[in-house]
C-alpha cells in the first residue's frame, strides 16, 4: 500500500504554497503540461513544504533533496493534468465567492501557524495584500484540481468481497487499531458574566471616545484589538463578500460610507467598531477594533463549582447521567443531542485532557470533571472496544476505508497513465 505519490497530490491541492525564505527565488522553467508552465522555485517550494511536514532537513542532505524533488515535480506535473482534463470536460468553472472563502481561510491558517502579518511578511518576502492577489489564481487551479480528482474517484466503490480480499491481502502489514470508545459528555462552558461583559463595554466605550478625538483608527487597532490575524495590519480585514461573516457585523459593514465609522456592534466574537476603507461593487474592505468579551475569575470559578456538584452527583449514580445532561443542556440552551460524541479513536481525541480522564474507566462509568478550553467536562463511557490488529468483525468500516482508498488509488494511477498520452508534456533539465 503505497500513498506517497497522492498523499502528495493532495498537498499540492490543498496546502498553501509557501515562498519559503530560505529557497531565493530560482528562475527557469522546470516542466510545459499542455499549455501551463511549472517553475523550478515551485517544485522546490514543495519540495520544501513536504519536508517540512515530514520533518526533514533537506539543507545538509543534496540527495534527499533531489528525491523530494522529483516526486515535487511529479505531483505538480499531475495537478496541472487535472486541470487540463477539467477544461476539456467543462469542468473548470468555480464561482469568485468560493475561491475568495478558500483563500482567505488559508491566510488566516499561516497567519495562525507562523504568528503575526509582519513575520507572514518576512517569511513570504511580499505584503500580505499582494499575496492576496498573487495568490488568488493559485487557489483557484487548487480548487479546480481538487474538485475534479474528487469527481473521478467519487465513481469507485468496494463491495464486501473486495474489502475481504483486501483484508487478506494486507493483515499482517495494517496498522494497529487504537481503543476506541463510544462517548457522550457534560460540558458546562465559562461564560463571561455582567461583570466581564462591563469590562469590556468599558474599554470599547474608551477606544470609540479616542476615535471620535480624532485618533487614527489603525494605530488603536494595531494596539488594542483582540482580533490577532489583523491587529497588525490595523484592523484591516480586506475585500470580503456578502455571507464571509456574521451577520450583525456585515449588516452594519455594508451599509457604511467609505471612512464612516460605526457605532458598537455586538457578535458572538464580542464588541467590535468598525470603519469602511474601500469598496468595489459587491465587495468592501473593512477594518474593525475587537474588544473580547473574557471571562472573569469568579466566572470559571462558577462554571468549576456547577460541574462538581454535577459529578457529586453522578459519582454514585452513573445512570442519572442522562437527565442530566438533559438539565444541563437546557439550562446552556443546547441540545442534548450535542452532549453525544459517538465511537473514536482514543487518538483521535480532541485533546490530552480527554486521553487522561479516560483512564482506567470502563463502559459504564463517567469521569472526573477536567477542562478544556472550551469549559469543564464530564464524559461517560457507552461502549468499549479494546485495541490491537484490526479485524473484520469488529473494524470492517476502518478497513472498509483503507480498501476504498487503495482501490481510488490504483484508479487515478491507471488514469493518469493513459490520459498522459493526450497531454504534451515535456521536462526539461
Amino acid at each position: 500500500m503505497k500513498y506517497t505519490w497522492i498523499k502528495l497530490l493532495f498537498l499540492v491541492i490543498t496546502a498553501p504554497w509557501i515562498l519559503l525564505r530560505a529557497q531565493e527565488q530560482i528562475d527557469g522553467i522546470a516542466a510545459i503540461v499542455g499549455d501551463e508552465i511549472i517553475l523550478k522555485s515551485d517544485v522546490l517550494q514543495l519540495a520544501q513544504m513536504t519536508a517540512l511536514q515530514n520533518n526533514t532537513a533537506l539543507q545538509r542532505n543534496p540527495d534527499l533533496l533531489q528525491l523530494f524533488q522529483s516526486e515535487a515535480l511529479n505531483a505538480l506535473i499531475t495537478q496541472k493534468i487535472l486541470l487540463d482534463r477539467a477544461r476539456v470536460d467543462s469542468l473548470d468553472e468555480i464561482s469568485t465567492e468560493e475561491v475568495d472563502q478558500a483563500l482567505e481561510a488559508q491566510i488566516s491558517n499561516l497567519l495562525g501557524q507562523i504568528g503575526s502579518e509582519s513575520e507572514f511578511e518576512e517569511l513570504m518576502g511580499q505584503r500580505l495584500r499582494d499575496f492576496r492577489q498573487d495568490h488568488w489564481f493559485v487557489v483557484r487551479d487548487q480548487l479546480i484540481a481538487e474538485r475534479y480528482q474528487n469527481e473521478k474517484i467519487s465513481r469507485v466503490a468496494v463491495n464486501r468481497e473486495e474489502v475481504e480480499a483486501f483484508y487478506q491481502a494486507y493483515k499482517d502489514s495494517l496498522p494497529p487499531v487504537d481503543p476506541t470508545y463510544e462517548l457522550t459528555q457534560i460540558l458546562v462552558p465559562v461564560k463571561a458574566g455582567s461583570v466581564a461583559y462591563g469590562l469590556a463595554q468599558s474599554k470599547i466605550q474608551l477606544l470609540q471616545q479616542r476615535l471620535s478625538q480624532g485618533q487614527a483608527f489603525s494605530k488603536l487597532a494595531a494596539e488594542y484589538s483582540d482580533d490577532q490575524a489583523s491587529r497588525e495590519s490595523g484592523g484591516e480585514l480586506g475585500f470580503i463578500r456578502r455571507g464571509e461573516l456574521v451577520p450583525e457585523f456585515e449588516e452594519i459593514a455594508f451599509n457604511l460610507q467609505p471612512g464612516e465609522v460605526s457605532d458598537i456592534v455586538e457578535t458572538k466574537f464580542g464588541l467590535h467598531i468598525i470603519t469602511l476603507v474601500d469598496k468595489q461593487g459587491e465587495r468592501i474592505n473593512v477594518s474593525h477594533i475587537l474588544v473580547k468579551v473574557d471571562p472573569t475569575p469568579e466566572d470559571r470559578q462558577l462554571a468549576l463549582s456547577k460541574v462538581r456538584e454535577f459529578f457529586f452527583i453522578l459519582d454514585p449514580g452513573p445512570t442519572l447521567f442522562d437527565s442530566l445532561l438533559t438539565i444541563v443542556s437546557s439550562e446552556f440552551g443546547n441540545s442534548p443531542d450535542l452532549g453525544y460524541i459517538g465511537w473514536i479513536e482514543l487518538s483521535l481525541l480532541p485533546s490530552q485532557a480527554y486521553r487522561s480522564a479516560l483512564f482506567g474507566l470502563q463502559t459504564g462509568q463517567v469521569s472526573p470533571p477536567f477542562e478544556t478550553k472550551d469549559g469543564f467536562h464530564i464524559l461517560k463511557v457507552l461502549n468499549f472496544k479494546e485495541g490491537g490488529s484490526p479485524n473484520l468483525k469488529d473494524y470492517y468500516p476502518q478497513i472498509e476505508a483503507l480498501a476504498l482508498r487503495e482501490k481510488q488509488s490504483e484508479y487515478l494511477s491507471t488514469w493518469l497513465s493513459n490520459v498522459r498520452n493526450d497531454v504534451f508534456i515535456s521536462v526539461l533539465d
